[in-house]
């Protein structure tokens, strides 16, 4: 599985397994290695005027409600689901997917020092077998709700979408770490920002039992130090 260079803090604490301990000064290096795109996305959504934020988490809404049809899609018509009812929920569903990946795929497009994403190309995949599925199961079959062609046509729609998502991943990303951020230069929103993404982390590693309550709370208090 490919490796990014400066690796998303959340995903470091949740792909990680066989903790052998657990050193403050290795969160903060992770931290500051994603800390000028964290940054640059902090300062991005305080330019966004409210209505900018209201659309941006109806994307973000839109995007799991997409992921979540494409996997119905795939449920149902390996289920055998038939009738007057499969065309809809088969261009439904393709049409929600082919939204979802783009929720995903363009705000990473639009991110500075574009690294290896595990949650596009996971949710690719997830989208892209589903599609997969649902191809076979309306040809294999002979269906009442139409030809198969045409209900196979939106779902190979999707399968390009999500194949062309990873694709994009793989081609578009850069494989070197962003510039390091001097600590000293930082402003004190700058700061804040980093200490909230280190927080968060610290929180999914005290949920994996990686780190106890009472450290949890010591390690916050902590200014960044990776040295």
């Amino acid at each position: 599985m490919p490796k990014a260079a400066a690796e998303r803090p959340l995903e470091w604490a949740t792909g990680r397994y066989g903790w052998d301990g657990f050193d403050l000064r290795e969160l903060d290096r992770v931290v500051l290695d994603y800390a000028p795109i964290e940054l640059a996305l902090a300062k991005r959504w305080s330019r966004r005027s409210a209505l900018g934020r209201a659309c941006a988490g109806a994307v973000f809404a839109l995007s799991l409600i997409g992921l979540m049809a494409a996997v119905l899609m795939g449920i149902a018509t390996l289920a055998g689901v038939d009738g007057e009812a499969l065309p809809v929920l088969v261009f439904a569903c393709s049409g929600l997917g082919c939204a979802a990946v783009a929720g995903f795929f363009v705000p990473w497009l639009l991110t500075p020092y574009r690294q290896w994403d595990r949650t596009l190309c996971g949710l690719s995949v997830m989208i892209a077998v589903s599609a997969a599925a649902s191809i076979v199961s309306v040809l294999a079959r002979d269906l009442e709700a139409g030809p198969p062609w045409l209900l196979a046509a939106p779902c190979l729609v999707l399968l390009l979408a999500a194949l062309g998502a990873i694709v994009g991943d793989v081609r578009l990303r850069t494989d070197a770490k962003p510039p390091p951020v001097d600590l000293a230069a930082l402003t004190p929103d700058e700061l804040d920002v980093l200490l909230a993404v280190r927080r968060k982390t610290l929180r999914v590693l005290r949920s994996r039992g990686v780190v106890s309550y009472p450290d949890c709370a010591a390690f916050e208090k902590a200014p960044l130090d990776p040295s």
